[in-house]
């Protein structure tokens, strides 16, 4: 069988219908895609490779955020940490002066007020409330204002009847 270099002869019947025997020779014309813009450079490779991007954001950006949290965390626990150090080394040394008698022994003058035997102990009150002596009465009721011999009862209904009863207004000063 003779083989014929014609595109359309390999049937058994060979070439048929108008410009089946031809070859085709002349270029195909593609479309080609628009330079400069965004879908000239968008092709199906960056879309994957976009598609991959956002998934791994998608994957990491909860992780990462537990794990500054976590830092957060961390730093604050370490501030307490080294505030509680602090409150210890002051426990301690306040502890390491409870040892020494003579501290002991002016806590006791200063906070419990004891004196040792022969020694003649003094309280001082605040000298700048006090503004002169006062006259020690020897009835504390006989200086009680209102009325000495009537009733509580009477004494209250007058402080009602006298709460109750309207002030006089001030006169305005022409």
């Amino acid at each position: 069988m003779p083989k014929s270099s014609a595109r359309g002869t390999t049937r058994p019947g060979g070439p048929s219908g108008p410009g089946r025997g031809q070859a085709s020779s002349k270029p195909r014309i593609e479309a080609a895609g628009a330079r400069g813009s965004l879908m000239g450079a968008f092709t199906w490779r960056s879309g994957v490779l976009v598609v991959v991007v956002v998934l791994a954001l998608a994957v990491l950006l909860p992780s990462l955020r537990v794990y500054f949290a976590q830092q957060d965390d961390l730093r604050q626990l370490r501030a307490e940490r080294d505030a509680a150090a602090a409150a210890v080394v002051d426990i301690r040394a306040e502890a390491a002066r409870w040892d020494d008698p003579a501290f002991v022994i002016a806590q006791a003058r200063e906070r419990l007020a004891y004196v040792f035997p022969g020694e003649t102990p003094y309280r001082v009150t605040d000298p700048e409330v006090i503004t002169g002596t006062e006259e020690v009465t020897e009835d504390p009721l006989a200086e009680a204002p209102g009325p000495a011999n009537s009733p509580w009862y009477s004494t209250l209904l007058d402080s009602i009847e006298e709460a109750g009863s309207p002030s006089p207004e001030p006169t305005a000063a022409p």
